[in-house]
């Protein structure tokens, strides 16, 4: 039987998901040997190299690759039981593990403002990433709860649509297609059009509803750096019409109406399946619900 300590765990996952004994020790308080020291009797315990360590970098062996997943499930079990122990005590209180795509920071920021006026003293960690990381952190069960565009289809999430998500195309002010009547998609082809990195969720969904293809050599991997390109005249960006409210406000940019825009897709809120929501968790997300369906 193999047998393994809670420590050992706790620091395990910390070096692999940190990459690093420094970084790990830093942020579970403890000694850099100490934590050296619970991964080489993990490693005795289990009978099994568990990481690759070469230079500075750290990696897992296929055994340690399996043991991480286990951490991830039991640490996660831990923090479950004692949120919902706290939770039961005082209701206002639970931590979120949140992870959102870029392009709903705009949205989500108010969302949990209004929401810790009701739990005062519920706390959240907001991480706000590219669709890729998104998968990564839907697939190892780091996140409570993920908002996203549209869920992959491969994995078991219970997902709920929650808000429109219309994508839209945006112009310098000066720009001279916003003088023509009637733009197509043609129109837009013989345009520098700028666009997220490959993966992108917004770039996947223009691709497959328009069938345009993005051949110019700009790709930028920030809604914020797409909207200054825009402003500097580079090309025709394609961004969220929640991103851009304020700067079509104030003209700093301009609304392209062409054929087939916006693209109206929708918000999603997900968890993986075998993932169990705290009851912040859940209070969360039905608050996100019922603030769009109002």
């Amino acid at each position: 039987m193999i047998n393994y300590t809670l420590k050992q765990l706790y620091s395990f996952e910390a070096v692999v998901r940190l990459g690093s004994f420094t970084k790990a020790s830093k942020e579970l308080n403890i000694t850099q040997p100490a934590v050296y020291m619970q991964i080489q009797q993990l490693k005795q315990n289990i009978n099994s190299e568990i990481i690759n360590v070469n230079g500075k970098k750290v990696s897992t062996t296929f055994i340690g690759k399996k043991l991480y997943k286990t951490s991830l499930d039991v640490i996660h079990l831990l923090e479950q039981a004692s949120s919902e122990i706290e939770h039961a005590l005082n209701p206002e209180t639970g931590h979120l593990q949140i992870a959102v795509a870029t392009t709903a920071n705009s949205f989500v920021s108010r969302l949990l403002s209004n929401f810790k006026l009701q739990y005062p003293k519920m706390s959240f960690h907001l991480e706000v990433t590219n669709r890729k990381t998104l998968l990564e952190k839907i697939e190892n069960k780091e996140a409570d709860l993920i908002i996203m565009g549209e869920p992959p289809k491969d994995i078991d999430l219970p997902a709920h649509a929650f808000m429109e998500n219309p994508l839209i195309a945006i112009v310098h002010p000066d720009h001279r297609l916003l003088s023509k009547a009637n733009n197509t998609i043609n129109d837009l082809k013989k345009e520098t059009l700028i666009t997220r990195e490959q993966g992108s969720g917004t770039r996947m969904t223009i691709e497959r509803f328009t069938g345009l293809n993005f051949n110019s050599n700009i790709e930028i991997n920030s809604n914020e750096a797409i909207i200054e390109a825009v402003q500097a005249g580079l090309g025709i960006g394609f961004v969220s019409e929640h991103t851009v409210k304020l700067e079509l406000k104030n003209n700093i940019i301009k609304k392209l109406e062409v054929n087939k825009f916006p693209i109206v897709r929708h918000w999603h809120v997900v968890h993986h399946s075998s993932r169990k929501l705290s009851a912040i968790a859940k209070d969360f997300r039905q608050f996100i619900i019922d603030e769009n369906n109002h």
